[in-house]
């Protein structure tokens, strides 16, 4: 999730090999394979010294062809291969070593984009990481934060960050100025486009048809997201800075502010007119001025959704996202703020299903003391750490579908939640964990759990069990345990616990749930009571 899986371009030393003498920073750079052009961002410096130094862009249309056909023609693979091979000579030109490339939904949606992914490697060296939703909504999310610390009312509202790419639109709430729910919806500009192709008629006809369709998913949309609750609409993309050029005659910088009915007066405007119009009016690409109308439809229908009386548009976009957040690696910074918007969503996700926020809560807090002191016991870390806490927040939502083996509807509604900032991977793992906290251990019949690589799986068994017994010591819902320390003695651990009231049912509760803790541990577990004055 978090970490950004950096690429180099040099080779380390060999092990016993004298380490060069430190030299400055080399720059570093992002590329992104989106669904109509490849782009390239380097830059060079860290934290507020950080700059821009070079951006190119090359249109290719991958979402021309997986929205049409499901797989990228040949044609167009020699496109990406060459955009890169450019890139490639540019990145070289000013001596990056460090990067990160990815891809969005016109990739991942390819049937064979293992094929494409491996002939750009090879003809390269570039190595092309496919990224799903919840990662390119964390992404934008850094490369609009900082710009909206000029807004200090979005901190205290409900905003909305949408940006409508190519192949989907890209949606993110924000609560008190963090993420809280997100969504990526198959509506993108292109695939839009592509889905309507065959129609013959007028191009009002035409608007219509797509309008209509839209309506639809956004319709489903706010089921999902609280929409009423929204008072800032924030855009991103290109399609909306050509709204802001309209309206102000010029880009951006970072932030425009339009009034709403002024924008959608635009966007109804431009949505109206024929192709050959948009291209003679606005200097588009041919490829630019086809998708320009079904963008500003969805951006329309999204505003109209909401409460916003002003749109705010921001020249952010992914890429300088991925460039914020190789920085923030490269220092070991961000951590808690990141944690911090995981956790957001994820309460987001228990408030959606009813969940019990205090019990949540409470064994979250005792999952994640037991986890600290285990740390020698398990060899995990904090990345794991915030899986559990996640897990931990979740673990009781199944109760919204049913009472009776909740922790099965657990693991399913985490599987397909969007968390922000968490990957698919993450999510499988974490439902598991979830999945763990009562009755059976995992099995060779239990699909999700075996479809897990074997790290995963350790993974998942030394958090299960942990966030098993947390979830033992507040068996009735009641948080009589205050406190608890782990004390290793011998082949037995035992857990030391401080409580108000009588704690028997949790006591039992432990004992009878021990059974995971043990398989993962090698360890049996007893149950010690101690006072305050004690710890």
């Amino acid at each position: 999730m978090a970490a950004p899986r950096k690429r180099t371009l040099t080779r380390k030393p060999k092990d016993g090999a004298l380490a060069p003498p430190a030299e400055p920073p080399k720059p570093f750079a992002a590329l992104d394979l989106g669904a109509s052009s490849v782009r390239l961002v380097i830059a060079e410096g860290e934290g507020d010294a950080m700059r821009i130094v070079e951006e190119a862009s090359r249109a290719v249309l991958l979402g021309k062809d997986t929205f049409t056909s499901g797989r990228i023609g040949q044609a167009t693979v020699e496109g990406v291969l060459q955009a890169i091979e450019g890139f490639r000579t540019i990145m070289d030109t000013f001596g990056v070593v460090r990067y990160r490339a990815v891809a969005t939904s016109a990739l991942r949606e390819a049937t064979n984009r293992d094929t494409v992914l491996d002939r750009i490697r090879v003809r390269t060296g570039i190595d092309v990481e496919v990224i799903d939703g919840s990662e390119e909504n964390r992404l934008t999310y850094l490369a609009v934060r900082e710009s909206l610390k000029s807004l200090p009312e979005i901190g205290a509202e409900t905003g909305l960050v949408a940006e409508v790419g190519g192949g989907s639109a890209d949606l993110s709430t924000l609560h008190q100025g963090e993420p809280a729910h997100s969504g990526t919806y198959a509506i993108g500009s292109i695939r839009l486009r592509q889905s309507f192709a065959a129609f013959q008629g007028t191009p009002g006809h035409f608007q219509k048809l797509i309008l209509r369709h839209i309506k639809n998913v956004v319709v489903d949309i706010r089921r999902e997201l609280p929409f009423d609750d929204v008072k800032h609409f924030i855009a991103l993309g290109a399609d909306a800075r050509l709204v802001a050029r309209v309206l102000t005659g010029s880009e951006p910088e970072p932030l425009a502010a339009i009034p709403r009915e002024a924008f959608l007066k635009v966007c109804g405007e431009i949505a109206s007119l024929d192709v050959d119009t948009i291209l003679s009016t606005y200097a588009l690409s041919m490829a630019d001025a086809e998708t320009l109308a079904p963008a500003l439809l969805v951006y329309s229908e999204l505003v109209r959704a909401t409460k916003a009386a002003t749109i705010t548009i921001s020249n952010a976009t992914l890429r300088h996202g991925l460039i914020f957040d190789l920085a923030r690696s490269e220092g070991g910074l961000g951590l808690e703020v990141f944690s911090r918007q995981v956790l957001s969503s994820a309460c987001a996700v228990g408030e959606k299903y009813h969940y019990d926020a205090k019990h949540a809560r409470h064994i979250a807090n005792l999952a994640l003391r037991l986890f600290d002191e285990l740390k020698l016991e398990h060899g995990l870390d904090l990345r794991d750490r915030l899986l559990l806490e996640v897990a931990a927040i979740l673990h009781d939502i199944g109760l919204f579908v049913n009472i009776r083996a909740h922790h099965k509807h657990s693991q399913y509604l985490i599987s397909v939640a969007e968390i922000f900032g968490m990957s698919r991977e993450d999510l499988l793992v974490v439902s598991n964990i979830a999945r763990y906290h009562r009755r059976g251990l995992p099995q060779r019949s239990h699909i999700p759990y075996m479809a897990l690589d074997r790290d995963a799986k350790i993974v998942v068994n030394k958090l299960a069990s942990i966030l098993r017994v947390a979830n033992a010591l507040d068996a009735d819902h009641q948080q009589k345990v205050k406190n608890i320390r782990v004390r290793p003695e011998g082949g037995l651990i035992a857990f030391e616990v401080e409580g108000a009231g009588d704690l028997t049912m949790e006591r039992l509760a432990l004992l009878a749930r021990s059974d995971f803790f043990q398989d993962a541990f090698g360890r049996r577990v007893i149950f010690r009571e101690i006072t305050k004055g004690e710890f």
